[in-house]
């Protein structure tokens, strides 16, 4: 019985989709606790007015976290996927490596020496020394995004998790620290910065032993053009998530803004709630496609990832207002009302992305940045719209319209260009019971208590979409040859 067992065990911890998932989901819930943790230690010594600059700056960090990257990841995902040979892909990443270094080099040399012109240009009066702080952050997360894309495709889970969860560690210590002693917004940062540097330079150790840095031999334009119409169309996506809190700056100040900073951060948990799927499948998603069934099983794996999606939101949208009643200040409880919707928002961002899968599959990266570009003009003119008249719920109700078009949009094109044979129609029946449940549990429940109706809508939601067949791995038939990929050089 013992012997059946260990060898049970060592079947289900082999390397492979399991083990890594499970290294991204203990790594994404460690930094996740450590992230709530600190959200009743920044709302004591951090007032609404800082917290909303807080709040402006970590706008600034995500639009510059997209010029960093220069879309890099994307790329390095893309051009290893080409190859069969792990030499050839050790290759890709050292030259995709290279270029990561120089371009963090230069642009953050650019960003501290611009940094008061920066401070002056932006909403809520930030200071260039807070920029700066922020550069120095910057300036890691660039290399950081390819060196941990590397590490995902090689299946170097623990890796991973030990470089993250140090990361986080480090940044809580000393936020918690500098907090305490007085230093504020400033402590934040500086805590933020130096956490960066830690992950950039270890992460950059572990990777440069791995492949190596190889400038002669870059092959620039693929590069370019790959990469380039996806930093344009990242940065067009920055629309769709940040620049909400610009606009809310200037037209309903940063104590109303930290509010919805408040709500947002527990929102965005729907989306980590998908990452440690994300991160086992994104990397490899282009390799799979190729394999025998590699159509039919990229379909029931992206099906599997809209109903964890679904299944997030839900804890969420029913978890979250209680979280914001126990761990911060009755001065942000209000933000609980926004929650729900915000899940919402990333349950149809989160679907776009998994649905994406043909849109990429062109040689350049244009129909991306035609999709993020229509969703960033829809959401910027409803902002201009309805911000000025309804607040928080004008940016809220903006993005989740951009965001259905969006998605409505990236799906109907990836399938031109690779038909995947979806289950719409039982997701749509999973999406109706969450959607009902959740509803349901904030009509009859008040905001604190309307986790209850999750004790509900969670397994039933659960139990309908396993029921129907899309939380199962997939099985090939084995009656007929598979579907093979012939559409990807379109």
């Amino acid at each position: 019985m013992l012997s059946r067992l260990i060898a049970r065990a060592s079947l289900f911890w082999k390397p492979g989709p399991l083990r890594e998932s499970l290294y991204y989901a203990l790594g994404l819930i460690a930094m996740r606790a450590i992230g709530l943790a600190l959200l009743p230690v920044n709302t004591h010594f951090l007032p609404l007015s800082e917290y909303g600059r807080l709040e402006v700056l970590m706008a600034l960090a995500d639009v510059g976290g997209v010029v960093f990257s220069l879309a890099l990841p994307t790329t390095l995902s893309r051009f290893v996927g080409l190859h069969d040979d792990w030499e050839k892909r050790r290759e890709v990443c050292a030259h995709i490596f290279a270029v990561a270094i120089l371009t963090s080099a230069v642009l953050g040399a650019l960003g501290l020496v611009m940094a008061g012109e920066i401070a002056r240009l932006m909403p809520g009066n930030p200071s260039a020394n807070e920029v700066r702080l922020l550069v120095v952050s910057l300036s890691m997360e660039g290399l950081l995004g390819v060196a941990l894309t590397w590490l995902r495709i090689r299946g170097a889970a623990g890796t991973f998790l030990v470089l993250s969860v140090g990361r986080s560690v480090i940044f809580a210590t000393l936020s918690v620290a500098l907090l305490m002693a007085g230093y504020g917004l400033m402590g934040v940062l500086s805590a933020m910065a130096l956490a960066a540097v830690f992950q950039g330079v270890a992460t950059a150790i572990v990777v440069l032993r791995e492949t190596g840095v190889r400038i002669r031999g870059i092959d620039w334009w693929p590069l370019t053009i790959y990469s380039g119409p996806l930093l344009v169309s990242a940065l067009a996506m920055f629309a769709l998530g940040s620049l909400d809190r610009w606009f809310l700056a200037d037209d309903v100040g940063t104590a109303e803004l930290a509010l919805y900073g408040v709500a947002v951060r527990l929102g965005a948990i729907t989306a980590v709630l998908l990452q440690p799927f994300h991160m086992w499948w994104f990397p490899k998603r282009f390799i799979v496609l190729r394999e025998p069934y590699g159509v039919e099983r990229s379909a029931h794996v992206v099906g599997i990832g809209i109903a964890i999606t679904i299944l997030g939101g839900v804890i969420v949208g029913l978890g979250g207002p209680l979280v914001i009643h126990v761990m911060t200040p009755p001065a942000y409880h209000a933000a609980a009302l926004f929650v729900p919707w915000l899940a919402m928002v990333y349950v149809v961002q989160e679907m776009g992305s998994l649905l994406e899968l043909g849109s990429y599959l062109r040689k350049d990266g244009f129909i991306p940045l035609f999709t993020n570009l229509l969703g960033a003009a829809i959401v910027v003119g409803l902002y201009l719209v309805l911000i000025p008249r309804y607040g928080v719920a004008g940016a809220i109700a903006s993005t989740l319209v951009a965001q259905s078009v969006r998605t409505l949009v990236i799906h109907l094109i990836s399938q031109y260009y690779i038909r995947l044979p979806y289950q719409m129609g039982r997701l749509a029946l999973v999406a109706l019971m969450a959607a009902g449940g959740t509803a349901l549990s904030f009509w009859l429940l008040p905001p604190a208590f309307v986790v209850l109706g999750g004790v509900v809508t969670v397994p039933a939601t659960t139990l309908l979409a396993y029921g129907l067949g899309l939380l199962r791995p997939y099985r090939p038939p084995v009656e007929r040859d598979p579907i093979r990929l012939n559409q990807s050089d379109r």
